[in-house]
């Protein structure tokens, strides 16, 4: 028998305690640490979401899941700080957009109740500007039952020859309803009126335009358009649109009354009556070649024009050919021996001059800015100098193209400036030389030198920033240099800004997103009528700067070279498109120089380009085209309206030119209805640059009633469209008449005031910038914990970094 011992027991005890006591414990330990493992693998989860959230745009989302992440230190919270910050921003848009909706459809109704209704329709194109619902919005009842009396009264005022009330309405309809070709048709019908009573009854000097035009250059346009068109050409069309535009010319009331020929009335009835013929028979034959149409056009200037009204051939053939060439596209045009310096100037990035950029405002010549390193700047010119001489000629009653003219000279020549800098008369002697266009710029100027960019956005994080504002001959050795700079001073992506350029050299375009894009990647490829033509532009080697990481943004101004660059960083998923659809300018054109004897050329469209995806999205026919976003940011009008005035002030180099005041109240200038386009230039460039219209570019007009102040009262011909001319193209008029509706036979004058109290931000750089943040964040800190690793390795490691 075993007798048992306390003794003994207590010994075995603590044997099986030694045994049990660390399993025990190891065994809460390990659960704890389980614990811990999934709640960091659960933050990991939502810490990746987060990312891929901001990488498809959904910003709300992405803040959100951020909410729900404690771990990762000071850097998670940094990107926590960012994304509140934008999610504020954005709501608040959203509540200002509310607000601005229910007051622009107030302003409308009470338009329509004075039955204003060129008025009502720019207070609804507001309204749907900032809609929730766009679509919705234009299919209301108000809208349509607005349209419909639009249109009557559209058709009274041009019956009445009442062409710019008539042009107006269908410039807003077709603003409204963008997709509507009928519209589109009636705008380009009511132009024509409208830009002869701007011609005639403008500044006196519509020789200056027609100088240098000459039948047989004409001639030989209408040749190559036979043969090198991107499609066959119907002659009869062509042929019936030149006949109505000279009949539309000689029925022109105003240009009767300078055109000496047009006087006599019996004289010009004869000629309308061979137009006429002419017409008749144009539209009873089957079809007409071209060398048909070649002798019905000579016929029609040589003969039925010298036997009756013998108007200058200049002006003749200008009218002919502009109509001739509508029915092709907007891009075939004849550059005029007058329009070549210009038109070169945009393309090769250089010209000889004193380099200013210049606005005609109030009947006065105005500085905006010096250029950078040109003699004006050296000089001391200053944005806000009047230039009220030249060489002692006074400019009063010069337009823009006389004083570009004046001030054009050769080399190395002197032009003498008289400028009035307040009450200070100043006269300055430059020299003319060889001005370089700086197609790169940055995020502002440099305060150490004002001649070159800051191209930082986020220095602290490695985010550079580029804004190309064309596609030129410098344009690609300018850009890789800056990048180059910007990688050796550590840049980690990149935000390229291509909004508003309106596109340039195909040859340009391809080298700036080779730049970007691996060897062996598709970027563009033509096809037109000529098969031999047609090319594919596939990259040579691997671009230095292909890993970098990289968004770009677009908007509606983005056409041509724009958007074959976004288009191939696109579809080769190299970066992320951000901002708006682009414009959809999917054509390519020739130049071609038409004799021997005549410096003018030919733009003619020769073929379509297409993404690497196949997709070739020019818009027309009832098609919005442009490329899609993969992130889409659209601007309201006060916010497009802000952002150009911000992109103003930081390309002008020195001080800001003094404030002007507003010449009318808020919400009764009326402005223009002029249709948005992609003419978002800097400028057009000739001695000197004149800067586009605002209500030009499309930035507002076409959105309603502007008022004086946003418009700054600029205005030139259009930089990717010769066809216009600064002080003919009736979208580039200022609706002057609107304030008629205040005389004392009419209604009181109505006070709807529009102020702009938007932020000065821009929203669409904001996401772009906020993307990179997060994005960058996320390739270096694939884990929280690698977070905190960081963070602490950096214990003075600032907040915004």
């Amino acid at each position: 028998m075993t007798s048992f011992s306390f003794r003994t027991a207590r010994r075995q005890w603590s044997r099986l305690a030694l045994v049990l006591l660390p399993a025990v414990f190891f065994g809460t330990a390990a659960r704890g640490d389980d614990t811990t493992m999934r709640r960091g693998a659960n933050q990991d989860r939502a810490w990746r979401k987060t990312v891929e959230s901001v990488k498809h745009g959904d910003f709300t989302g992405a803040a959100e899941q951020m909410r729900g992440v404690t771990g990762g230190g000071r850097l998670a919270a940094q990107v926590r700080t960012w994304l509140e910050e934008y999610e504020t921003a954005d709501a608040r848009r959203r509540e200002m957009d509310e607000v601005e909706f229910d007051k622009y459809v107030g302003y409308a109704k009470a338009r329509i109740e004075r039955e204003e209704y060129d008025w009502a329709l720019g207070w609804i194109i507001r309204a749907a500007d900032v809609a929730a619902d766009r679509d919705e919005f234009v299919k209301s009842l108000l809208v349509r039952e607005l349209v419909d009396t639009a249109l009557t009264e559209a058709g009274k005022h041009r019956k009445a020859g009442e062409w710019r009330d008539s042009w107006s309405l269908y410039a807003r309809l077709k603003t409204l309803n963008e997709t509507e070709p009928r519209y589109q048709k009636l705008e380009e019908q009511l132009s024509v009126h409208l830009r002869l009573e701007l011609m005639f009854q403008g500044d006196g000097k519509w020789e200056e335009r027609i100088e240098q035009v000459r039948w047989n250059d004409a001639k030989a346009a209408l040749e190559e358009v036979e043969t090198r068109y991107e499609k066959p050409v119907d002659f009869k069309k062509i042929a019936e649109s030149g006949l109505d535009h000279l009949l539309l010319l000689a029925e022109s009331k105003t240009v009767r009354d300078v055109v000496e020929g047009l006087a006599d009335d019996a004289e010009r009835e004869a000629f309308e009556a061979r137009l006429r013929r002419r017409l008749d028979n144009v539209r009873a034959a089957d079809h007409l070649s071209a060398r048909e149409v070649i002798s019905i056009f000579h016929r029609a200037i040589r003969t039925d024009n010298r036997q009756t009204v013998n108007m200058p051939e200049g002006l003749i053939v200008s009218e002919l050919m502009r109509g001739a060439f509508e029915p092709l596209d907007d891009f075939t045009t004849i550059i005029w021996p007058k329009e070549v310096a210009e038109f070169d100037k945009h393309t090769s990035g250089d010209f000889v001059g004193v380099g200013i950029s210049i606005i005609k405002r109030g009947g006065e010549i105005v500085v905006v800015t010096p250029l950078e390193d040109a003699p004006a700047y050296r000089q001391g010119v200053l944005p806000g100098d009047i230039i009220t001489h030249v060489d002692g000629e006074p400019l009063a009653g010069f337009s823009l193209t006389k004083t570009v003219d004046t001030i054009t000279g050769a080399k190395g020549t002197p032009v003498t400036l008289t400028l009035r800098r307040r009450d200070e008369t100043i006269e300055m002697v430059l020299v003319r030389e060889t001005i370089k266009i700086q197609s790169i710029k940055g995020v502002a100027r440099r305060e150490d030198d004002p001649q070159r960019w800051d191209h930082w956005l986020d220095k602290d994080n490695g985010i550079g920033y580029v804004r190309i504002t064309g596609f030129q001959g410098n344009t690609v050795e300018d850009l890789g240099n800056t990048l180059t700079e910007l990688q050796h001073s550590g840049m980690k992506g990149l935000v390229l800004d291509l909004r508003d350029n309106p596109g340039g050299l195909l040859d340009s375009a391809f080298h700036v997103a080779a730049l970007f894009l691996e060897d062996g990647d598709d970027v563009v490829s033509t096809k037109g009528r000529i098969a031999h033509e047609n090319q594919r532009f596939t990259t040579q080697f691997t671009g230095p700067f292909a890993k970098m990481p990289l968004v770009v943004l677009a908007n509606e101004g983005s056409a041509s070279g724009s958007e074959i660059v976004a288009g191939a960083i696109r579809d080769n998923k190299r970066g992320t498109v951000i901002g708006d659809r682009t414009f959809g300018k999917f054509s390519v054109q020739h130049l071609v120089q038409l004799s021997k004897s005549s410096s003018a050329k030919l733009k003619i469209t020769t073929a379509k380009y297409y993404l690497p995806s196949g997709d070739s999205l020019h818009r027309g026919n009832g098609e919005r085209g442009g490329i899609a976003p993969d992130i889409s940011v659209v601007l309201c009008s006060h916010e497009r309206v802000k952002i150009w005035k911000m992109r103003r002030d930081r390309d002008r180099i020195g001080p800001p030119a003094p404030e002007t005041t507003a010449v009318a109240d808020a919400g009764e200038t009326g402005g223009s209805a002029v249709p948005p386009g992609p003419a978002g230039a800097e400028g057009t460039l000739v001695d000197v640059t004149v800067v586009l219209d605002l209500e030009e570019t499309g930035v507002t007009s076409a959105l309603g009633p502007l008022r004086a102040e946003d418009g700054d009262d600029v205005g030139s011909s259009s930089a990717d469209d010769p066809k216009s001319d600064d002080d003919t193209n009736p979208d580039a008029a200022k609706d002057t008449e609107d304030g008629d509706e205040d005389e004392e036979d009419k209604l009181p004058k109505l006070e709807q005031p529009d102020e702009n109290e938007r932020p000065d931000a821009d929203p669409q750089l904001d996401a772009a910038l906020l993307f990179m943040r997060v994005v960058l964040f996320g390739d270096r800190f694939p884990t929280l914990a690698a977070a905190e690793l960081a963070a602490a390795e950096k214990p003075n490691l600032r907040r915004d970094q």
